[in-house]
């Protein structure tokens, strides 16, 4: 049996090595949205005080005018760089900045996890 030749086993050891890089950067199994939000959430453009209310604006140009007695607000990790919205509109999940911005008191939201 003649055994590879040394341009198959580069071969070999390049595309071992491509996956393994690729493991780092694409992770098939990983979520988008940061741990304690729901998976289906919506990622928001921005959330305002309109009022009483808050008005939230999608990515996709959706425009929500929610009451705060009817919306549970969580506080995400200081490392959360994005808002989200819940499918059913009765949930907002805001970075930090977010929370300042609205004047909220974070000590009083629930964490996110």
């Amino acid at each position: 049996m003649a055994a590879p030749g040394k341009g198959r086993i580069v071969g070999i050891v390049l595309v071992v090595a491509f996956i393994v890089v690729a493991g780092f950067f694409f992770n098939p199994f990983a979520s988008s949205v940061p741990e304690g939000v729901d998976t289906d959430a919506t990622e928001l453009r921005s959330v305002t005080w309109s009022g009483d209310d808050y008005e939230v604006v999608t990515f996709e140009d959706e425009l929500f005018v929610l009451n705060p007695e009817n919306v549970e607000v969580y506080a995400l990790d200081e490392d959360a760089t994005r808002d989200f919205i819940s499918r059913d509109r009765n949930t907002l999940w805001l970075q930090q900045r977010t929370v300042e911005g609205l004047g909220l008191d974070a000590a009083e939201l629930e964490p996110a996890a």
